[in-house]
């Protein structure tokens, strides 16, 4: 049997412009890879229809799949559905039970219904249509003298929903390969050190595909293999998680859902324990993270934002000496920290941060990136300085999932 390719088509002045990066070719390659699909070509076009028409012309007669992302909206500049139905020949296909059920969301979130919206429930009437749960654009599959056509909205969060559960289930069928994944996830480690850590354990299966997917000081490992039983499937990921969890176990911390807030609250409940939090430089992200997991209320205690050394003193009960000799990004400062948010939460767990987030503000014994993160129980406190790097909003990231990741390690070894 032939290998099936791909070409990946964003259509977006803004992208042409460097406005916007456009992430839906990457991701979409990386999802067609773990099936067996290979992307020979990757095309970013404007909103123009002519360039539309001929991008579909020439992806047709080099490829068995084409994938389209963007213009689907219901203002005059998403011409994608109205340029297909020329393509195609074919007219706009009103979906009733689609539209009041826009209707009905508009209603329930307040705002008045426009008739321009009507355009979000009529499709080409060769499309069989794809649910996009998260957006009004629904996805779209066309068949076109045996090569398949997909259309999705161009905001990555609704493309990538459609290419996971709709599109990428599709083509395995076509492709005739049934393929399972297991993600690995890691923090603390550099992608290219994991790489050589990893690859003497990934050596021993042959049949893998192995994708690293770093993203703001983490790297996940996704492994695609072919199925097999749900029992030997459920062998070999144990079996494969394990060998690589054991290789570095303070940084590759779970498999698949088992994200660190996830994981926190597992092992909190588990525990049945509390935590509670006090940032200064993350101003609340850490809480955040945590109360993004549905049942956090059985585990969170409280958050304080201690911005400002007047509120370290005041909420948290830091010493004004502490800060005026050791400064409010130190070492000392956090543990004063810490203490207080034990005592003032009565938590089980604390979590405290101080650092320089940047760009400015930095000196040179504690330049910009510098980030204290503690975390404690009553019997035990683990604070360790962080150098991150100079871009604010990556050392905030970074500086919450490090704090997730030290109180993951400080629960583990209570347990």
């Amino acid at each position: 049997m032939k290998n099936i390719t791909a070409i990946t088509i964003s259509i977006g002045d803004e992208l042409l412009s460097g406005r916007t990066l456009d992430s839906n070719n990457a991701f979409i390659s990386r999802q067609l890879d773990l099936i067996g699909i290979s992307v020979v070509k990757k095309m970013i076009i404007g909103d123009i229809a002519q360039d539309i028409k001929d991008s579909l012309d020439w992806a047709f007669s080099q490829a068995d799949v084409v994938t389209l992302t963007g213009g689907l909206g219901p203002t005059h500049d998403d011409i994608t559905k109205s340029v297909l139905c020329e393509y195609f020949d074919v007219r706009l296909k009103l979906y009733p039970e689609l539209l009041e059920a826009l209707k009905d969301r508009f209603a329930k979130r307040g705002f008045q219904f426009s008739e321009s919206n009507t355009s979000q429930a009529e499709y080409p009437e060769n499309a069989a249509l794809l649910e996009n749960p998260f957006g009004t654009a629904q996805g779209m599959h066309i068949q076109h003298e045996g090569k398949h056509l997909f259309v999705m909205a161009g905001v990555p969060r609704e493309m990538q929903i459609v290419t996971t559960d709709q599109i990428i289930p599709l083509l395995s069928k076509i492709a005739h390969k049934s393929i399972s994944i297991i993600d690995i996830h890691s923090i603390g480690v550099p992608e290219s050190t994991l790489y050589e850590l990893t690859k003497p354990v990934l050596d021993e299966y042959p049949d893998l595909k192995i994708a690293y997917l770093p993203k703001q000081g983490m790297v996940t490992i996704r492994v695609s293999f072919p199925s097999s039983s749900p029992d030997e499937e459920q062998k070999f990921t144990t079996e494969l998680y394990g060998k690589i969890h054991d290789l570095k176990p303070k940084n590759i911390y779970g498999r698949d859902e088992e994200v660190l807030p996830v994981l926190i609250g597992k092992l909190l409940k588990a525990k049945q324990a509390t935590v509670a939090t006090a940032e200064s430089c993350t101003g609340g992200l850490v809480a955040s993270l945590i109360t993004d997991i549905s049942g956090s209320s059985e585990y969170f205690q409280t958050g304080f934002v201690t911005y400002a050394n007047e509120t370290k003193m005041s909420l948290l009960g830091v010493a004004e000496q502490i800060l005026v000799d050791y400064g409010a990004v130190s070492e000392e400062t956090v543990a004063e920290m810490l203490n207080g948010t034990l005592q003032k939460s009565g938590a089980d767990y604390a979590i405290a941060i101080s650092g320089v987030a940047g760009p400015t503000g930095g000196s040179e014994e504690k330049p910009v990136g510098t980030v204290y993160i503690g975390v404690a129980n009553n019997a035990h406190q683990n604070i360790k300085r962080f150098q991150f790097g100079k871009n604010r909003i990556l050392n905030k990231e970074m500086s919450a999932f490090s704090a997730l990741n030290l109180l993951r390690l400080l629960i583990e070894k209570d347990v």
